[in-house]
């Protein structure tokens, strides 16, 4: 027979037990803790459930959105710090660059207006291409620049993180294009280590909403795997990337952008035939090229050169794209832009002396209201406009490659 002290042991064993597992596990669902927490040095506790991306790209842009569930961290005094340098400057980049592009391409470019806009050789510099051909439904971006990754600010250091984003930024919003050795420290950092928190920078800044992120990668049979952004960890080897879904301001229509790590010189294209067939499942292309250190001049982007030239029924570049002498007058229309001198030091022997007789002797050059690319101080930068006589879109199968779920 029990003893009475047993059983009343059991009892209450049992009691606590059900008592205790009618809580919530320790941390889930906490609110967000107020108080001088955060100015206290120490880091706030913020609910346990995944941000939304859009959340992510906010906070990282350094724009305040209190419903956010990452808004404990705003008050962090490296995020204000962040946040008002860039409110400052991204309005006078928004005067100074962005609204004159932006009247400049509704005005010349209303005929591009292909599904797909390709930049090779991109980096990080989404805000260009949306702000050209801002109807785009996907924007295909390669570089060489890491993809990276969704920052976990529970366990970061803020200061670090809006230190590294902040020196990548800085040259861009004066000059408008990514200094290659600036980018490769700031990508070097633990912080920041690749484009995705620029990207996100910028869709926020342009007021996109974004509403999903898919790490990508994609096998040598061109299979591509995606995993979620959010806690998720990247489907293994093959080219990376990543894939950003986001709605432009007051839209109800999504866009794509996929950005992939990647050589575009021959010699590794040769070895990635499957990334080859998915540029050429897009649809004709409106392809953009600035600043991108004069490599389709060189016989070893032979491949990437003739791919554009075939694929594109747009391309628009500054003068460091695509030669002039590759343009067929029979299959092109050219228009030119704003002024040709000399390349910078760095790229003095990249002279086009055919392009520089255009740009001397015909009297249909139109006025460039901007600056880009290295020459980038208005009055001083190019810009070449060239539309295909022929509709490709009669010859190419307009299939969306990538976009299966």
């Amino acid at each position: 027979m029990r003893n009475p002290r047993t059983s009343l042991f059991y009892i209450l064993t049992i009691l606590v037990t059900l008592s205790l597992g009618s809580y919530p596990s320790w941390g889930e669902g906490s609110e967000p803790v107020s108080g001088n927490g955060a100015s206290a040095g120490l880091q706030p506790v913020v609910k346990k459930t995944n941000p939304s991306y859009n959340d992510y790209a906010l906070f990282i842009a350094g724009i305040s959105h209190p419903e956010s569930s990452l808004a404990a961290y705003q008050t962090g005094s490296a995020w204000l710090q962040f946040s008002s340098f860039m409110n400052q400057r991204w309005e006078g980049f928004q005067k100074s660059q962005l609204a004159p592009m932006t009247e400049w391409a509704s005005r010349e470019l209303s005929l591009a207006r292909t599904t797909t806009a390709f930049y090779p050789f991109s980096g990080a510099d989404f805000v260009n291409v949306y702000t050209l051909f801002p109807h785009a439904r996907t924007y295909l971006m390669v570089a060489l620049e890491p993809v990276g990754e969704l920052p976990d600010f529970s366990a970061l250091e803020q200061g670090d993180f809006f230190a590294s984003l902040q020196r990548s930024l800085y040259a861009y919003l004066y000059i408008d294009y990514f200094s290659t050795a600036r980018m490769e420290a700031s990508m070097a950092k633990a912080e920041l280590k690749g484009v995705l928190p620029v990207l996100l920078f910028f869709l926020a800044r342009e007021k996109a909403r974004v509403l999903d992120i898919r790490y990508c990668v994609m096998k040598p049979d061109g299979a591509m795997e995606k995993a979620p952004a959010a806690g998720g960890e990247s489907p293994g080897p093959g080219i990376p990337g990543v894939r950003i879904v986001f709605a432009g301001p007051g839209s109800t229509e999504n866009q794509t952008i996929y950005y992939f790590q990647c050589n575009l010189q021959n010699g590794s294209l040769s070895r990635k035939q499957q990334f080859v067939s998915f540029l050429k499942s897009f649809g004709p292309l409106t392809t953009f090229t600035k600043s991108a250190s004069y490599l389709l001049f060189s016989p070893y982007s032979s491949d990437i050169r003739e791919l554009i030239l075939d694929r594109s029924q747009y391309v628009l570049q500054d003068d460091s794209g695509i030669p002039l002498k590759y343009f067929d007058p029979a299959v092109w229309n050219l228009k030119f832009y704003g002024a040709y001198s000399s390349p910078t030091s760095l790229f003095k022997n990249r002279r086009q002396d055919d392009l520089a007789e255009v740009y001397n002797k015909r009297t249909d050059v139109n006025l460039l209201p901007f600056g880009i690319g290295y020459h980038y101080q208005a009055g001083t930068s190019n810009l070449i406009f060239a539309s295909k006589k022929a509709n490709l879109g009669a010859h190419l199968e307009l299939t969306f490659g990538g976009e299966e779920e």
